[in-house]
């Protein structure tokens, strides 16, 4: 191959890259991105939880959780919650009692899945997870 071939087929390749990013760029989400229910796992310092999430498009959830800490299993809660989505894809949500907790996550693969920070006012733990659709 020549090297101008080359070079024509190595700026098809970079102008095929730059479009399906300008596609992902210009994706907007919103609450009807999040629906269904998706597994759940988190971790932080002395801490493991595992649990089942369904959203129902629309800025409402329910949660199961089964949570270890320091070794010790906890009563597996169940909840609810709001979520809110915003256009580029991250979230804000609020889970209520018995939990009492709040997290920002971000969207990733068209909704199949997300990842969350626990950002709860006042919570001296670091705690992070991920979700896939089930």
């Amino acid at each position: 191959m020549s090297l101008k071939n080359r070079l024509l087929q190595l700026t098809l390749v970079v102008l095929s890259l730059a479009i399906g990013m300008q596609a992902q760029d210009t994706q907007h989400c919103s609450n009807a991105t999040l629906h269904g229910s998706y597994g759940f796992h988190a971790t932080g310092t002395g801490f493991v939880a595992i649990g089942r999430f369904v959203f129902d498009g629309s800025g409402g959830l329910t949660g199961k959780l089964f949570v270890r800490v320091n070794g010790n299993n906890m009563a597996p809660p169940v909840f609810t919650g709001t979520y809110s989505v915003s256009p580029d894809c991250t979230v804000t949500d609020n889970w209520g009692a018995p939990i009492n907790s709040t997290h920002v996550s971000v969207i990733v693969d068209d909704g199949k899945g997300y990842f969350i920070l626990n950002n709860t006012l006042g919570s001296g733990e670091t705690i992070s997870g991920e979700a896939r659709r089930q």
